[in-house]
């Protein structure tokens, strides 16, 4: 590549996306391999660029976009494919829905090279198909070929993979004598199916019970022989009278991991095992909160097959304020604090 003046540039062939940054929208003003014409010229400097790299002899120097793309193909497994995007950035997306596992210290170590920098998604983080979980970046516009070499010996095949999920089937019992009796729309369903869209589930058997034990208890029964593979249970999960979800659960005699869970929003939330089948309970918060609640953090461990332990529940507390949460704790006009949607 050769740096060249803007003015001087028009004819030759750019070696580099260029950018357009504003406060709208940052996307790719000209792209590699345009040749520049004279109405460039002023785009380009309203942009603030009055250099380019444009084409030249390169000798030894491997690109961004080549770095990038084979440093993506040397993590990139089974569970994953490689995409190559603007300015240089390689992606691995998934092939299928679960859980991304990240090698910590392989990406702690990869990233002190600073030349090219790997950056995920959380470890344990569940993501559909065709989803991002990595980017690979490179710093510089180019390296040569040693220090190329030497990155590379850096890269391990599955450092970011996906961790598909073992279980599918989903039985799905809401709460609610309000819903019951039709004074309320259930409001649930939907926002479970869009879920189970994303992570490849299927609600195999659902049912609406007023707050009574007697009644979820059988609903949670009937499921369990419909042959799911675990339970949600929406609703009945706070300090109201009539909230039965908690209890119904414990007679039941299952084994409850936690009830109330460290993250906003859906603190509110039991995680239990009851004769090998996942019984989760959310409150109503995960209405208000329908992008992202305990179900994308907690209940995808659990179709994933595994069970967490009390204590790895306990450091969901560091981190644990989501960005779907806005609450402020204020409290309604009327002075009366809000119950069960937490």
């Amino acid at each position: 590549m050769k740096k060249t003046p803007t003015d001087e540039a028009v004819g030759m062939v750019l070696a580099y996306d260029t950018t357009l940054v504003t406060p709208m929208e940052s996307s790719t003003l000209l792209e590699r391999g345009h040749r520049i014409t004279k109405s460039d010229v002023d785009r380009l400097k309203d942009s603030g660029v009055y250099l380019v790299w444009t084409e030249d002899n390169r000798g030894d120097l491997v690109y961004e976009w080549e770095i990038s793309s084979e440093i993506a193909k040397g993590i990139s497994d089974a569970s994953t494919v490689v995409i190559r995007g603007k300015h240089g950035i390689a992606f691995l997306v998934s092939k299928m829905p679960g859980l991304i596992h990240v090698e910590r210290e392989k990406l702690i170590n990869f990233n002190l090279n600073q030349d090219v920098l790997l950056i995920t998604k959380n470890d344990g983080e569940a993501v559909g198909k065709e989803e991002i979980t990595a980017a690979i970046d490179v710093v510089p516009l180019g390296l040569n070929r040693e220090r190329f070499d030497e990155i590379v010996k850096l890269v391990s095949r599955g450092m970011v993979r996906v961790v598909p999920f073992k279980l599918s089937r989903i039985g799905l019992v809401i709460t609610g004598t309000e819903i019951f009796e039709k004074r309320k729309k259930d409001q649930y369903y939907k926002i479970v199916k869009k879920k189970c869209d994303r992570y490849g589930w299927k609600i195999a058997y659902r049912e609406i019970v007023p707050d009574n034990q007697e009644l979820e208890t059988r609903a949670i029964e009937n499921a369990r022989a419909a042959g799911v593979d675990a339970i949600i249970i929406t609703g009945g999960m706070s300090v109201d009278p009539t909230d039965k979800t908690p209890s119904t659960i414990r007679d039941l005699g299952a084994r409850v991991i936690a009830y109330g869970i460290p993250m906003k929003p859906t603190t509110m939330t039991i995680v239990s095992i009851w004769k090998k089948l996942p019984l989760f309970g959310i409150s109503a918060g995960g209405i208000r909160y329908s992008d992202f609640n305990s179900i994308d953090v907690m209940f995808t461990k659990l179709m994933a097959g595994e069970l967490p332990s009390k204590r790895e529940i306990a450091e969901l507390g560091m981190g644990g304020i989501f960005w779907s949460y806005n609450n402020r704790g204020k409290r309604q006009a009327s002075g009366k604090p809000r119950s069960g949607g937490h």
